[in-house]
């Protein structure tokens, strides 16, 4: 079940984006704003993975040190 995230405002978002000087319609700062928080859930998804990794490491190497302290 996905989160419902509060999304940045289309002004902000078209602020930002055309701070540089550039122009883009409503329909392709929301369409930017959506690609980004795609990546940023993906980005997300792959830090916990990542975190999950390095738990599953780390018990596996207590697990060890425990089985070569009790032989």
């Amino acid at each position: 079940m996905e989160k419902e995230v509060e999304k940045i405002s289309l002004n902000r978002c078209k602020s930002v984006l055309e701070s540089d000087g550039s122009k883009y319609t409503n329909e392709e700062v929301l369409e930017i704003r959506e690609f980004l928080y795609m990546l940023a859930e993906l980005d997300y998804q792959v830090y916990l993975k990542q975190k999950q990794r390095e738990l599953e490491f780390e018990k596996e190497k207590i697990e060890e040190e425990d089985f070569k302290q009790a032989a």
